[in-house]
């Protein structure tokens, strides 16, 4: 999970530049308690370490899997025209076709999106479609899974104010059963491919702990 938001930022740099140029064993008690334990919800991954996004996390909903990051340094609308990684871009680089929205620098598309609601002005969810951000994310989402992506990624970005949200929506399957999650589809951002998607898990209060061979998270819900 933590390569998708790597992902997300080594993209923006790139666009930014264009822009420039121009565990121990449960007790018979705890595994009775994750029976019963529900993960769906958002969770917010603790100890995130990267410096331009804030944070991020899983997105647990109906046996589907996301994966969410706050990209608000990296990526928001401005009065003045739209930032980049701290580049503001002029709103002479917008392109606008009704809901349609392109950010079109030097003959380049860095971005184009389509806004989903009818929220005032800028401010809304949009889906990602193309451009160079979408290439580079898909491009490295490549190289870290096992697993061959689809031939589409439904990627949505939430804009308000100068705070952003960028979505992989349904990136994976998940199914629970006991203190067992089993993660099916595009599993290689929970790097779980050793265990064969399988890890545990365990949720205390508002704390989710996943364990695999390889690694250990713990995520906060997001209330």
């Amino acid at each position: 999970m933590k390569k998708i938001i790597t992902s997300v930022t080594v993209c923006s740099l790139a666009l930014c530049a264009l822009a420039s140029c121009g565990s121990s064993k449960s007790s018979d008690k705890s595994e009775k308690a994750s029976k019963k334990a529900d993960i769906t919800g958002k969770w917010s991954i603790d100890n995130l370490d990267n410096e331009s996004i804030k944070n991020g996390g899983i997105i647990f909903a109906d046996g589907k899997g996301s994966v969410y990051a706050d990209s608000s340094q990296i990526l928001h609308f401005e009065d003045d025209g739209f930032n980049v990684s701290g580049t503001v871009l002029s709103k002479e680089y917008y392109k606008e076709d009704g809901k349609k929205f392109t950010l079109d620098v030097m003959d380049q598309e860095m971005l184009v999106m389509t806004k989903l609601d009818d929220t005032e002005g800028y401010d809304g969810k949009y889906s990602l479609d193309g451009g160079l951000l979408y290439d580079g994310i898909v491009q490295g989402l490549n190289k870290n899974g096992d697993e061959e992506l689809p031939e589409t990624i439904d990627i949505t970005l939430v804009f308000d104010g100068d705070y952003s949200e960028v979505v992989f929506n349904d990136m994976f399957d998940y199914e629970t059963k006991g203190n067992k999650l089993t993660i099916t589809g595009y599993s290689g951002m929970m790097d779980f491919s050793s265990d064969g998607g399988t890890a545990d898990f365990k949720v205390e209060g508002d704390k989710l702990t996943i364990t695999s061979s390889k690694r250990s998270e713990t995520f906060t819900r997001v209330k």
